[in-house]
């Protein structure tokens, strides 16, 4: 199969009807976005499952974001907090 029938799966943080986020940077979508080239066959993965499936989607636009997270669920006295990076993309043409 070439490399444009593949699938591209990706782990992503969170995902809705028009963007998904990743942690980090992603080279393979940030050259997508770059070329406006089509995505035959995204996946979206979350903790390892397939969390949505869509054909023919063009990537419009990047941003880059970070936040402080937790390191533990349960509230500490000195809670430690994480720094997060990473990217969030807008899609189109979903199925």
């Amino acid at each position: 199969m070439s490399e444009e029938q593949q699938p591209l799966e990706i782990e992503v943080l969170k995902w809705d009807a028009h963007s998904f986020t990743i942690e980090g940077v992603n080279d393979q979508l940030e050259r997508l976005v770059r070329e406006q080239k089509m995505i035959r066959t995204l996946a979206l993965m979350h903790n390892g499952k397939m969390v949505r499936i869509s054909r023919d989607v063009k990537l419009k636009s990047r941003k880059d974001f970070s936040y402080l997270a937790p390191e533990l669920e349960t509230a500490a006295v000195e809670e430690k907090r994480t720094p997060i990076r990473g990217t969030i993309f807008e899609y189109e043409g979903l199925d």
